[in-house]
């Protein structure tokens, strides 16, 4: 049977954000000609391997890639404890290989092999959430490029595996899992703003209150066996804090809780991130008149710091059509998911959706001040060619998947 033909409205968004990206990094660097030195012009390079990927990864037989997907995860996973021992330290993190003059990032290959497998995994006919064995083996499946992620000092890549979730939510696994680390992780961000003796005693106080007047006196050893664990996660949060996080990461976040303490130093990012944005104003100052970018105020204004480009040229306007754009994005490749007649394929697809929304959510909480700068860039739109290729193979995967669902009688 002949297979169905790739949804052309998800190539088309893939298209163009990645003309936005080429396009803004055009007017950051103030329109220069045609050069190897220039940025635009690497992106340019970037966005046509890429785009070959993408469009190869269409024509294969989408169920070869569940079938070597271990393979792929196995072979990522290598090149990645490679890159962890041979690196060098680029910006404080050891996360790319260089051979010769080009360079790549493996682990924006590891998150899309890692989707394969962990969505091979889930969908084997006898996999149940409540078997301690199938949560171990994803667990370990999603955590050892995490770990490796880390070794390489790449908080903000590792904190991108949260993209798990959807897929995992997906697959029915209960609301607790996912409600628990997030809680976790606001206890924790609380101690940076009150010490967690307070926060603890404060907890302890709305405890003793719902056991006496919602529980009726029940569940005693209950509540205080929670109160204990919250105490002791908030103590071991702050142990964490100063010992665990290197001096540049505290600084970050010290940053983020108040840039103004070292405007020229750890602060600098946040403070001249907000001046972009909010210079822009309603319509925005105009293609190539944005000056926060292009006077190089802004750090990292090619990867990182790509939106501000955006949004001081085009301003709310521009900067809530991106927004747009990247929602259709994301439900378009929701929406192929659910529609491509396999489990597989619609696990794969949650994945992906996930990477791209959970990049987008920490990029852009990064430049209001709401998140610590960590290092994510904007994907099809800041500079990256390993991030561009690595995605575009990941389409191409979903769009070989979606091709097959006529072939497919059962779902």
């Amino acid at each position: 049977m002949q297979r169905s033909a790739p949804d052309i409205w998800l190539y088309l968004l893939v298209f163009l954000l990645m003309t936005i990206g080429i396009l803004n990094l055009y007017s950051i660097e103030g329109f220069p000609d045609l050069s190897w030195k220039h940025t635009y012009t690497k992106q340019l390079l970037w966005a046509i391997i890429g785009s070959f990927i993408m469009g190869l990864s269409t024509l294969v037989e989408g169920q070869s890639w569940r079938y070597f997907s271990y393979s792929l995860y196995a072979f990522w996973l290598l090149i990645m404890l490679i890159t962890v021992f041979i690196a060098r330290e680029i910006n404080g993190t050891r996360a790319w290989l260089e051979v010769g003059a080009l360079r790549i990032q493996p682990s924006e290959f590891m998150k899309i092999s890692t989707i394969l497998a962990v969505s091979n995994y889930l969908t084997r006919y006898n996999f149940r959430w409540n078997s301690w064995r199938d949560r171990l083996w994803v667990g370990l499946l999603v955590g050892m490029p995490v770990l490796l992620t880390l070794l390489q000092k790449d908080t903000g890549t590792a904190l991108t595996y949260i993209a798990f979730l959807a897929p995992f939510f997906r697959w029915n696994l209960s609301a607790w899992i996912i409600g628990i680390p997030f809680s976790m992780g606001l206890l924790a961000f609380l101690t940076l703003l009150y010490p967690w003796q307070y926060i603890a005693l404060g907890i302890t106080g709305i405890a003793a209150l719902s056991y006496l007047f919602l529980f009726r006196r029940r569940h005693l050893w209950w509540h205080l066996g929670i109160v204990a664990l919250i105490g002791g996660w908030l103590s071991l949060s702050d142990i964490l804090y100063q010992r665990v996080l290197a001096p540049h990461q505290r600084q970050r976040i010290q940053a983020l809780l108040n840039p103004h303490q070292d405007p020229l130093g750890a602060g600098w990012n946040v403070i001249q991130a907000r001046i972009a944005v909010t210079a822009g104003g309603f319509t925005g100052r105009g293609y190539g008149k944005g000056l926060q970018s292009k006077l190089d105020f802004i750090p990292q204004r090619h990867t990182d710091f790509a939106f501000c480009g955006i949004a001081e040229e085009w301003g709310w306007v521009g900067s809530s059509t991106l927004i747009l754009l990247y929602a259709a994005f994301i439900l378009r490749i929701t929406w192929i998911a659910e529609k491509s007649h396999s489990s597989y394929a619609l696990l794969c697809g949650y994945g992906i959706a996930g990477f791209i929304w959970v990049h987008l959510l920490i990029n852009l909480s990064m430049i209001l001040g709401l998140f610590p700068v960590v290092g994510i860039p904007l994907v099809f739109v800041s500079y990256g060619g390993s991030s561009w290729v690595a995605l575009g193979w990941g389409i191409g995967i979903l769009q070989s998947l979606y091709r097959e669902r006529t072939l497919r009688l059962l779902s």
